[in-house]
């Protein structure tokens, strides 16, 4: 497995999306409160003009408020949303607004290059998504990338992996049945692949047995 210790996010980002447009700045001293790995996040990515989170919202530092303990940094369209604890800025907690939390078991650092990665799967200059892999195709999809040891979160449900090289990078988790009660269906997993480059995807035109959506 990939340790996400060696994953060096501004590195990742260049590869991804180009040289940076503009400088890095420090963030002004009034966020000095905000956990260093966050502030080091917002200075590295407003380097680029491209959005690298599109999936998710990250709060601007000048909106990150405390309440209850806990301070709200990133939010999902269906209402999910990451805090840390304001007595351990390292503890990160996942939830829905207004309801209530559960420590992750990834610090801000791990979480923070975990949900950098998770976004390049679908934010990449080229996607490849099928919800329906069975295991021994996904043997063959997976086989150009190694899975990196993050410890896991819940969103958008459990059983969420990643798997990079250096120009790939896959998201894979349950494949879900489509009636009800909408289990995880068994043998299978849905999968979403970004690159750099179409070129590095086109393997997967081989493996006929998955319908494969760009």
């Amino acid at each position: 497995m990939i340790d996400p210790a060696t994953i060096n996010l501004p590195n990742f980002i260049a590869n991804w999306y180009g040289n940076p447009d503009s400088p890095r700045e420090p963030l002004p001293e009034q966020h000095a409160w905000i956990p260093a790995p966050l502030r080091a996040w917002h200075e590295i990515s407003r380097q680029w003009s491209t959005p690298l989170v599109t999936l998710k919202k990250m709060i601007s530092p000048e909106e990150i408020e405390a309440r209850d303990g806990k301070a709200i940094f990133m939010i999902d369209p269906g209402d999910s949303a990451w805090a840390f604890d304001m007595n351990d800025p390292n503890i990160v907690y996942e939830g829905q607004l207004y309801e209530g939390w559960v420590a992750s078991s990834e610090s801000m650092t791990e979480f923070l290059k975990h949900n950098l990665l998770n976004e390049a799967a679908f934010n990449a200059p080229a996607t490849r998504f099928s919800e329906a892999v069975n295991f021994e195709a996904l043997e063959r999809t997976l086989e150009p990338m190694t899975e990196v040891s993050f410890g896991g979160w819940l969103w958008p449900q459990p059983g969420h992996r990643i798997y990079m090289n250096s120009v790939m990078v896959a998201d894979v988790g349950p494949s879900i049945e489509e009636s009800e009660p909408f289990g995880n269906r068994e043998g299978f997993a849905s999968v979403q692949i970004g690159s750099i480059s179409p070129k590095n995807l086109e393997y997967l035109d081989a493996i006929h047995q998955v319908e494969w959506f760009v």
